[in-house]
Formats: C-alpha cells, sequence, structure tokens
C-alpha cells in the first residue's frame, strides 16, 4: 500500500509531462497594444479565409463565415472558440478591446491526437467540413 502512495505523485508528474506541449507555436496574433486601439470589424470580407483575416473580428463576423463553433467556452474578458477539422481543431481566442467588445486576437491549430497544426491548412478543413463538396 505505501509503494501505491509513494508512486501517485510521480504518476502525476508523468501524466503531466505527456501533456504539456514542447514550446512551439503555430498560431498568429496580435499584440496586446494592437488589439486594445482597434475597432473590431463587424464582417470578414469575402475573399479566400486565412488564418490572418480571422484576427480582430467579432465573434458575429466568424460565424458568418464558419458557422457555430463545435464549443465555446466563456470568461470574464474573454471568449475561445473551437472548430473541429477532419485531424486537427481550430482555436479562435477573443479578449475585450478598449472599448469592450470582443475581438479575435489570436488563432492557433492543434492537432486531434495532440501538437501543433498548421493554421492554414487547418482552417482548411474546418471550411471543407462546413461545406462538404456536392456530387
Amino acid at each position: 500500500m505505501m509503494r501505491i502512495l509513494r508512486a501517485v505523485p510521480l504518476m502525476a508528474t508523468l501524466l503531466l509531462a505527456a501533456c504539456a506541449t514542447d514550446g512551439t507555436s503555430s498560431g498568429v496574433g496580435m499584440s496586446n497594444r494592437e488589439l486594445a486601439s482597434a475597432e473590431p470589424l463587424k464582417e470578414i470580407g469575402s475573399g479566400p479565409l486565412t488564418p490572418q483575416s480571422l484576427l480582430g473580428v467579432v465573434p458575429d463576423a466568424l460565424s458568418a463565415r464558419l458557422g457555430a463553433p463545435s464549443f465555446k467556452r466563456a470568461e470574464p474578458q474573454a471568449e475561445v472558440w473551437q472548430y473541429a477539422g477532419a485531424a486537427c481543431s481550430l482555436f479562435v481566442y477573443f479578449y475585450k478591446t478598449d472599448s469592450g467588445a470582443l475581438a479575435s486576437s489570436y488563432v492557433d491549430a492543434r492537432k486531434t491526437l495532440g501538437g501543433p497544426a498548421d493554421p492554414a491548412a487547418c482552417l482548411g478543413e474546418v471550411e471543407a467540413k462546413k461545406s462538404p463538396p456536392v456530387s
């Protein structure tokens, strides 16, 4: 019994290490200064979507182009939206600006099985899943 109790902290440490990322980030974002002074855009242009085109927009603009997120988490000063691709998840982080409006300030992507993913490729997967090809 004593061996099991001693092993619990070691197992917890190993579990946390397995969940940790390698410190690399594949995301794109705005600086705090850019976000604070920006007037959030009410729509995203009609051209091709890129991770950069998702920055500085209000939540309604994003949902107008990508639909409802698969998952949404709200916090007092922020929201995180997750969109599911075929083998990745695209995350869009919204923070309040100085005017009090939410604006997207960071876009990142993670592989379904863990690790960073290319945000542009993941955005393509999300768009393809939203609009499956018609045969």
